[in-house]
């Protein structure tokens, strides 16, 4: 839907001006031109005219000698007012008030002035009229377009041949963080980053050879940052002039979609292939694990056997740990669930798991916590707690270290971030009553490039480590619909915060 511009009438052919705001707040302008009024105002007009010009005409006999000169200003008051039909009948009705109304016959000279200049200023006015009213709707036309141009969710850049700026939309100035002015002028290249420049050209290129190309260009504001936009140029001929019509939209919002969907598909496949490996794997390790634990049963306790079947049942139950934590990774959930005590749930797992020596846990568990209800599966969450505080205290490395582990209650909370910090948010429990898992720890931290990667299966950058943990987590925090954050910095450690719905358990 095209806006309207809002037109303003009055006198004396000048223009008008209507302020509308727009989103940012700053006024725009548009220059609404007056219309001078239908040519049956003219005919009016020019009846008028002469009514006035011919009583000054018969209250002054003495200027007989010129008896046109006061019709002409009526003649061309009319034709430009009106057109050239009011011009022409004002001419008219001079030639018939001069011939019988006049008390004094014009000289002949002035009949021949009369037929030669009257059509000429009817005319000549006439078509200044039309030139001021073509020009009026042009500027009418402008100002529309540039209202619909600022207020367009894209880029719209107006590029000269070489690729200088004439005009560049409020959308465009805004994220780049200049004003229209300050940008017109510059060329385009300038605004792009080093590396992308070549790209950029080549665009211009292809547009200007008549081939536009969908291009991705990477821009950098006027604070430094970039941004990544999806940019279309098209070369069109204006007179002896070739201008190109470049339109860009940030790609951001298309690749977060694309991402969401590539990640359903991830998990949907990898829920069928850890289910499926998971139903055929437990059932080996079902028989190997029974034969091995009978044959330890067996054999005397100093064969030289038992060294070995004591190996296989270790391995064993190793092989049946990383199958639950593949089964937790691709959101599967026990159908079994039980009454749960996460703060004794704690306790046991610091209990019966090994920390490194270097490392040492505090642990702060608030009252309410010790009493909210909670249903689920004692592995999951087993496996749950003992990732979040194996992964903080793998950050340390060698380096002596502690990891923090909190358990409340409340609503799930939304972060403030901090400038220095990446971010992962991903869930929503919903406004209800939700259990928290906060571990914190101050080792190495992760980079954003690092963070884009630590959720996926079987990445890791530690050597103990085996890339399950942090994707084990978001399995089982996606199963049980609840919502995990995590807070990173290189140098400043990490924290996550798992927050489960006691409602929907």
């Amino acid at each position: 839907m095209v806006p309207s511009v809002p037109e303003n009438t009055g006198k004396g052919g000048k223009q008008a001006e209507s302020a509308l705001e727009h989103p940012a707040g700053a006024p725009v302008i548009l220059r609404a031109e007056l219309h001078y009024g239908s040519p049956m105002f003219g005919y009016v007009l020019a009846i008028a005219l002469l009514a006035v010009t011919c009583a000054v005409r018969l209250a002054e006999p003495g200027l007989s000698e010129f008896p046109f000169l006061f019709f002409y200003p009526s003649v061309a008051i009319a034709a430009f007012m009106g057109g050239a039909g009011p011009g022409l009948l004002a001419l008219f009705l001079s030639a018939a008030f001069a011939f019988f109304v006049s008390p004094l016959p014009p000289a002949p000279q002035n009949w021949i002035a009369l037929a030669v200049v009257g059509p000429l200023l009817s005319t000549g006015f006439a078509h200044l009229r039309y030139i001021r009213e073509r020009n009026h709707a042009v500027a009418r036309e402008l100002a529309r377009f540039k209202f619909i141009g600022d207020h367009a969710v894209d880029w719209i850049l107006l590029l000269g041949e070489s690729g200088d700026i004439r005009y560049a939309n409020l959308r465009a100035a805004t994220d780049l963080g200049w004003s229209s002015e300050a940008l017109a002028g510059r060329r385009i290249e300038s605004l792009a980053l080093q590396t992308q420049r070549e790209t950029l050209r080549m665009a211009l290129d292809l547009a200007r050879a008549g081939a536009p190309k969908p291009v991705e260009v990477t821009f950098e504001r006027r604070d430094g940052s970039a941004v990544t936009m999806e940019l279309v140029c098209t070369a069109v001929r204006t007179g002896e002039e070739q201008m190109i019509y470049a339109a860009a939209r940030d790609t951001g919002d298309r690749k977060q979609i694309e991402k969401k969907l590539l990640e359903i598909r991830h998990w949907e496949s990898l829920g069928a292939l850890a289910s499926g490996l998971a139903h055929d794997f437990n059932n080996l390790l079902t028989s190997i694990l029974g034969n091995a634990s009978l044959a330890r049963d067996i054999v005397p306790a100093d064969h030289e056997t038992r060294p070995m079947l004591e190996g296989i049942i270790t391995a064993t139950e190793r092989s049946a740990d990383l199958v639950r934590l593949l089964l937790a990774t691709a959101g599967y959930r026990s159908r079994y669930s039980e009454q749960l005590r996460l703060d004794q749930l704690l306790e046991w797992t610091l209990a019966n798991q090994r920390l490194p020596a270097n490392v040492s846990v505090t642990k702060e568990v608030a009252k309410e916590a010790e009493t909210t209800p909670f249903l689920g599966d004692r592995r999951s969450f087993e496996t749950l707690l003992w990732s979040l505080i194996s992964n903080a205290a793998e950050a340390y490395g060698s380096a002596i270290g502690q990891v923090r582990v909190a358990i409340r209650s409340g609503r799930a909370p939304a972060l403030a971030r901090d400038a220095r910090a990446a971010r992962f948010e991903e869930g929503d429990p919903g406004p209800g009553e939700c259990i928290g898992i906060v571990v914190e720890d101050r080792g190495s931290g992760m980079s954003p490039e690092i963070l884009d990667r630590a959720f996926d299966p079987f990445f890791t950058t530690r050597f103990p480590g085996r890339g399950l943990g942090l994707p084990a987590v978001r399995g089982i925090v996606r199963a049980y619909s609840g919502k995990l954050l995590l807070d990173t910095a290189p140098g400043e450690g990490t924290r996550v915060e798992v927050w489960l719905p006691c409602s929907k358990n």
